[in-house]
């Protein structure tokens, strides 16, 4: 604000009212983002100039706003978006993921990636009825299912450490197949963003490995966006949003002045 933004912060449907949270559904996230902008925009004098700033299923609800404003928005000026911590997901992401535990002989401990899966799955049944939990989760797993529906983060993620869930003791072979068509309803629709792209990974981020953040970042570069990405060395999820401000801050001011950003997909080219 003292840099003379006008800030809106949106909270997506099924948090705090009725129904069913569908956790990372990137339509549902980028509408209830771009409509809060376009409630401000009619209820306050603030210019129609508009950055997003997301960490975490922010950061992917960000991506999602500027991959769905051009049909969905086309009113918005959106000039560019700043991503943290940024979940994407592909089938092959998902394997690879998987497949260190699939043959690991001992999981030991608590793998936090649990507690965002049963998040995906609990979002899937509340719009889905073929949905069936035991066809993902090990019984072992089934008492953290049942308050994902009904826990915020914090509680969730104690009662999956209390437990010592991980991809081992708590997820069938027909996991991925289960949860398909939540990982469909994850996918952005374009990955070739009119505006440019920050995104900003830690080195040790546990909840969005960074492997699926760099894949985010391939995909864009690929398909055409202007992408800045930065590794933060040392740092996990959430020690990331403050490192990254100088970053982040510049590219915004950048964008926000209308100078050129320039791409540096390269950089993680090898990671």
């Amino acid at each position: 604000m003292k840099r003379g933004f006008a800030i809106v912060a949106t909270d997506y449907q099924g948090l705090g009212s009725s129904g069913a949270h569908p956790y990372l559904d990137t339509r549902v996230e980028a509408y209830s983002v771009l409509d809060s902008i376009r409630a401000a925009l009619s209820a306050f004098p603030v210019q129609n100039k508009i950055m997003i700033v997301g960490q975490s299923q922010g950061g992917g609800a960000a991506v999602a706003s500027a991959s769905f404003a051009p049909t969905y928005a086309p009113d918005l000026d959106i000039r560019g978006t700043v991503a943290t911590g940024v979940p994407y997901i592909t089938p092959e992401l998902v394997s690879a993921l998987l497949q260190p535990h699939a043959n690991a002989k001992t999981e030991t401990g608590y793998n936090p990636l649990m507690v965002y899966s049963l998040y995906l799955a609990a979002g899937l049944a509340g719009r889905d009825d073929s949905f069936k939990p035991q066809d993902a989760f090990t019984p072992k797993a089934m008492p953290a299912y049942r308050a994902a529906s009904e826990s915020c983060v914090t509680d969730l993620t104690a009662l999956v450490k209390k437990e010592g869930l991980n991809f081992q003791n708590s997820v069938l072979p027909g996991f991925s197949k289960a949860l398909a068509p939540a990982m469909e309803d994850m996918r952005y629709p374009t990955l070739k963003l009119a505006q440019p792209l920050f995104v900003g990974t830690g080195s040790e981020d546990k909840d969005v490995p960074p492997v699926l953040q760099f894949g985010l970042v391939k995909a864009a570069c690929a398909a055409g966006a202007v992408v800045q990405a930065h590794v933060y060395p040392g740092l996990d999820h959430s020690q990331t949003v403050n490192a990254s401000l100088p970053d982040s801050a510049a590219f915004t001011q950048a964008v926000m002045s209308g100078k050129p950003v320039q791409s540096n997909c390269g950089a993680i080219a090898g990671q």
